[in-house]
């Protein structure tokens, strides 16, 4: 009898573990993890342009945009990073030199090469052993690597008045929403999500809406746990 008992808790323990396991095996692939990916999207931007390759909108464009970024999650939320370029596709915006009233017709400024910097702070509602739905709230720095004024000035003064304007102009700091999915295959995880920027006055890509959005779509990568080991 007693070796029967003995057999029979030793049994119990056994099952007990499996089913401890299989939980832990069930959340191990998201929760307490640091993921790293890849992503590829579009960029609707908005700006004051005389060339625009969307005729029907001379004010909006689409940019192809790529990236990287970085989800570390623990069980209820995490922390977003990513940084991204977007190519844009209207290379031309207007900035004001006027310095006599000759000076009649704003100068032309040529942009390109949007980099964007986000960090955010993420929650993960509605959770399942493969979809991850998630929601994220945080700050992105925008900036132009590309801003160059066309034409010869009059003299330094209207020189300096441009280019100071230029760098008034070209990068802007806004508060920035994501809306997203993540779902687990076999040796990655697929990802699709929206993100909108707030607009701002102080930056080029800014014609009086309020938003500039991004449809992004790519792949992450769990790197391990995103919570030290007790010593």
């Amino acid at each position: 009898m007693r070796m029967r008992a003995i057999r029979t808790v030793a049994v119990a323990a056994l099952v007990a573990l499996d089913v401890s396991a299989a939980a832990a095996q069930s959340t191990r692939h998201f929760k307490d993890s640091w993921f790293w990916g890849l992503k590829a999207g579009e960029t609707f931007y908005q700006s004051q342009s005389y060339h625009s390759k969307f005729p029907f909108d001379p004010k909006g464009g689409l940019a192809p945009m790529g990236g990287i970024d970085w989800l570390i999650t623990r069980t209820k939320g995490g922390l977003y990073v990513s940084f991204d370029h977007s190519w844009l596709l209207r290379d031309s915006v207007f900035v004001n030199d006027s310095i006599s009233p000759l000076d009649t017709v704003p100068r032309v400024v040529r942009i390109g090469s949007l980099r964007r910097f986000t960090i955010a702070g993420m929650v993960f509602p509605m959770q399942s052993y493969r979809v991850h739905p998630y929601a994220g709230l945080g700050w992105a720095l925008s900036y132009l690597g590309k801003a160059d004024a066309v034409g010869t000035y009059r003299n330094g003064t209207q020189q300096q008045l441009v280019l100071a304007t230029i760098d008034q102009f070209r990068s802007a700091a806004a508060p920035i929403v994501i809306i997203g999915t993540q779902v687990r295959m076999v040796k990655f995880s697929v990802f699709g999500q929206i993100t909108a920027t707030a607009a701002n006055s102080n930056f080029f890509l800014w014609d009086g809406s309020n938003w500039r959005t991004t449809a992004e779509g790519g792949l992450r990568w769990n790197l391990g746990t995103s919570i030290d080991p007790l010593r």
